[in-house]
């Protein structure tokens, strides 16, 4: 074996030992999906800026400024950043209010409509998807 491999084994079962222990906590599914809704606004929203903002940043952005777009790479971050916070603070409010996990679960509950909840859920993933390739494909 190589150092790789060995490095890459050793990180895993270091991961598995801080899960098991960390997960001994978790008793339901809003203690590991919404942390057991103890969590500050602000760490809510620094977790969902920080993925956006790696995966936008590292793989998008530094596609668009090489092919010769730099205003994209000085654009795109800044308004990322602004409708997450704008986001949070307008519509998250009502979201934490509802008590819902999900965004397609408030849209449920808030209209009493499992159908609107569906299309919610599926407008969801066709939106995830579709930032899923154009961030992949750069």
């Amino acid at each position: 074996m190589d150092t790789l491999t060995i490095t890459i084994g050793v990180s895993i079962l270091i991961y598995i030992v801080i899960g098991s222990y960390a997960g001994r906590s978790v008793k339901e599914l809003d203690d590991y999906f919404v942390a057991g809704r103890r969590a500050p606004t602000l760490l809510i929203l620094g977790t969902l800026v920080a993925s956006v903002m790696s995966t936008a940043i590292f793989m998008g952005e530094a596609a668009f400024t090489y092919d010769g777009q730099f205003g994209a790479y000085l654009l795109f971050p800044g308004i990322a950043v602004t409708g997450y916070m704008l986001g949070a603070l307008f519509f998250g409010v009502y979201l934490r209010r509802s008590r819902a996990p999900t965004v397609a679960d408030y849209f449920g509950r808030r209209f009493q409509s499992r159908r609107l909840q569906q299309f919610a859920g599926f407008t969801i993933i066709l939106g995830l998807g579709g930032y899923l390739l154009i961030v992949t494909q750069g």
